[in-house]
């Protein structure tokens, strides 16, 4: 069984706390799948475009780890902006004029430099301590300090040794040893390592250095606003529009060769504009992109509506306006950025008018996706009809190059029972859209949610609009693409922004956290709200919020519901599932009703979901003692479970050739072991080698397997998620002559 997936919630009725009964499929794009370097493709700094601003941006960084990460924020060409190090759980805000001076916006990419823990010393000296390696590839180099001691790394000399410790990578861990090292005249053990060490069960830190990535996550998000520059992510009566968007991970901008990135909807009908803003985040310049767009309902078999070609240089941003370009009023289509670089793009979509002339200042910000990214199925979370003015618009672009897409969208309404459905045909290369509003009722009762199933994978944006009320909630917009949630246990949801009214100097920002659970199994997950610091915050200052989520059900977390939270309060969230199956999706909407016109931004939860298995062969295995000749080790999600989650190992081994067990050679064999991880989600077994052969040849290679253990019942069956697979593998040595 494979990671089901699911598009993320878009929520502005705060006042809902559940979403009722919706069947999903494995369904979603991955965009927010977090790990290593997070990309904004466009920041800007005081530019006018799509007959509004200037607009200006600001950007927030989020630790979601309990370790120190220090990050580093570069423009699209490399050049290094700043430094930072993000206290564990700490969330900084840079303005566009801290990332650019006085220069024009561009892109930006954060990319961590170094892990720091803390780590308590063994109760005796002498002894080794162990980390969690966060390096994804080498580790470059350590340092450790307690206070303002340094303590110096073993040089390795044969003729003058010194420092306090070695260190070694094994298997997922990183070894620091304080005490043996090999005597290089004698070939015996001796203690040549200092005698400064931290004293035993203090704590000390280690800084860990990669060559390449981190494999903790970060997370970021953009806030837009204009036309005037804001105060750390805040907005006010100054302000006339907003929007923004979550930063992209590694894996949807560095793509290798030819590829394409896909806006599912572009438009220049009823008063909207769209510009795009494409750069080129690759060392390399010379980056050929070329923008096509196809009209609704046409495809690629169609004559493309028109083309935009250019050369990119390192760093650069290409600003297409699709009215300054000549794109008739009235028309919608998607957009298609074909590139043989790594490049990043959005799309401000703004409506500074109605046609009528009425002003408005309406935006809406989305990401341009990977053409691999989509699915057949895309479940929606939120959509609105009439409810409270607000109404939903679905867009669904086909991904395939050649082949239709016949689409469903199944409604449903509060209670989860199907209340209508409608069918399109989607020509490859094309977009179909389908917007709702209160005059062609579907029976959802203001909100409820949609199910998109197509016969071709599929992108699907969702749009919310609200044009009618009274004041200053009237033109408001919001967005988002359809993405994946949270599989497992372990696995977490971040949203890097999250704000609350009454900050004494002004500034009516409001955050709500909507979470969705998209499964057939109830799921418990845990809410924690951080300082921009770091601390935790009222009402989790000393306990997390436990919510249980039934299946298809939803939770919503809004700041003005929590007294307790101080006023003016601005900081971050981690969710963390904390059992069942999922999966769990979240969005953020962030709203001022002070602005002018739109105060309103949507921001998808992006998530950390990962595992790992490790198999360490001993140094000489040996069939049918009772010394375990493997170990398996690794690592289910990066969040803390109380009491873990349940596990399963399984070894793939053929006892008539090489037989292992879980079990000491003497016991009965074992072939599937099941554990409960640890509150940081690390687990370890040992593994046996029973019998070899015949005929015996001295060596193994078996695979075992990881499940996540569904039901919980210590057995694999077929509801068991199988997560990943290693090889374990050994030859014995031959014995010496005596």
């Amino acid at each position: 069984m494979g990671k089901r997936l699911v598009s993320l919630l878009t929520a502005l009725a705060l006042a809902v706390s559940a979403f009722a009964s919706l069947t999903v499929a494995p369904a979603g794009a991955v965009v927010e799948e977090i790990t290593g370097w997070i990309y904004f493709p466009f920041v800007p700094n005081g530019e006018e475009y799509g007959n509004m601003g200037p607009w200006y941006g600001t950007v927030t960084v989020q630790n979601p780890n309990d370790a120190f990460i220090e990050v580093e924020l570069r423009k699209a060409d490399g050049t290094s902006i700043t430094t930072a190090t993000l206290e564990p759980f700490a969330a900084k805000t840079w303005n566009s004029s801290a990332l650019f001076g006085d220069g024009n916006g561009g892109g930006v990419v954060v990319r961590p430099g170094s892990v720091t823990r803390t780590v308590v010393r063994g109760a005796s000296p002498n002894t080794v301590d162990r980390i969690n390696n966060p390096c994804v590839g080498a580790v470059l180099s350590i340092r450790v300090r307690q206070g303002n001691t340094v303590f110096n790394e073993w040089n390795g000399s044969e003729t003058s040794p010194t420092g306090d410790y070695t260190w070694a990578v094994v298997g997922n861990q990183i070894v620091i040893d304080w005490g043996v090292a090999d005597d290089p005249t004698t070939g015996t053990p001796a203690d040549f390592l200092g005698d400064t060490e931290p004293a035993p069960g203090t704590e000390y830190t280690v800084t860990v250095r990669c060559t390449e990535t981190i494999g903790l996550p970060i997370a970021g998000v953009a806030k837009i606003v204009a036309p005037v520059a804001s105060n750390a992510g805040r907005t006010s009566a100054q302000h006339e529009a907003v929007s923004g968007y979550s930063a992209l991970p590694q894996t949807d901008v560095e793509i290798g060769g030819q590829h394409a990135l896909v806006f599912p909807i572009v438009q220049t009908n009823n008063g909207w504009n769209s510009v795009l803003h494409v750069t080129n985040f690759d060392s390399r310049s010379n980056c050929s992109v070329t923008v096509t767009l196809y009209q609704s309902p046409s495809g690629y078999s169609d004559p493309s509506f028109g083309q935009f070609i250019r050369l990119l240089r390192r760093g650069e941003t290409w600003h297409i306006d699709l009215k300054e370009q000549g794109v008739p009023d009235g028309w919608v289509g998607q957009a298609w950025v074909d590139s043989d670089c790594e490049v990043a793009a959005t799309v401000d979509r703004v409506k500074p008018t109605q046609p009528w002339g009425d002003p408005v200042n309406m935006a809406l910000t989305n990401q341009a996706l990977p053409q691999g990214a989509g699915n057949r199925v895309q479940a929606l979370p939120l959509i609105f009809q009439g409810y409270n003015g607000w109404n939903s618009g679905i867009s669904m672009a086909n991904l395939s190059d050649v082949a239709p897409a016949t689409v469903q969208i199944t409604y449903y309404n509060s209670a989860g029972v199907a209340v209508g459905t409608e069918s399109r045909v989607i020509q490859p290369r094309a977009m179909e859209f389908v917007y709702k509003p209160a005059t062609t009722d579907v029976g959802i009762g203001g909100f409820g949610h949609a199910l998109v199933v197509s016969t071709q994978p599929v992108l699907v944006a969702v749009d919310s609009v609200k044009y009618t009320g009274i004041d200053q909630d009237v033109g408001q917009a919001l967005g988002y693409v359809a993405q994946s949630g949270t599989d497992i246990p372990h696995g977490q949801l971040y949203m890097p922004l999250f704000q609350k009214q009454g900050l004494l100097s002004g500034g009516n920002d409001n955050s709500g956290v909507a979470l969705f659970n998209a499964g057939d199994r109830p799921v418990r997950v845990s809410l924690v709200f951080y300082s921009s610091t770091g601390s935790p915050t009222a009402p989790t200052l000393t306990a997390p919020i436990i919510a249980s989520i039934p299946a298809h059900g939803g939770y919503i977390a809004y700041a003005p519901n929590y007294g307790e939270m101080p006023g003016g309060f601005q900081g971050s969230v981690v969710v963390t599932q904390l059992d069942g199956l999922g999966p769990i999706v979240g969005v953020s909407n962030n709203v001022n009703y002070d602005v002018q016109f739109d105060g309103s931004a949507a921001y998808n939860m992006p998530r950390a979901q990962g595992w790992e298995l490790i198999c360490t062969t001993e140094q000489n295995p040996a069939p049918g003692d009772p010394t375990p000749d493997c170990t398996l080790s690794g690592m289910l999600g990066p969040g803390v479970v109380p009491g873990g989650a349940p596990i399963l190992l399984h070894v793939i081994d053929n006892p008539a050739v090489d037989d292992m067990s879980f079990a000491v050679p003497a016991s009965p064999d074992q072939n599937t072991l099941a554990l409960t991880t640890a509150a940081d989600g690390s687990f370890s077994a040992p593994l046996y080698w029973r019998t070899d052969g015949p005929p015996a040849d001295g060596q193994f290679t078996v695979t075992v397997e990881l499940y996540y253990d569904v039901d919980g019942n210590g057995m694999l069956g077929p509801n068991d998620l199988l997560l990943t697979t290693v090889t374990c593998s050994g030859r014995s040595r031959p014995q010496q002559p005596a």
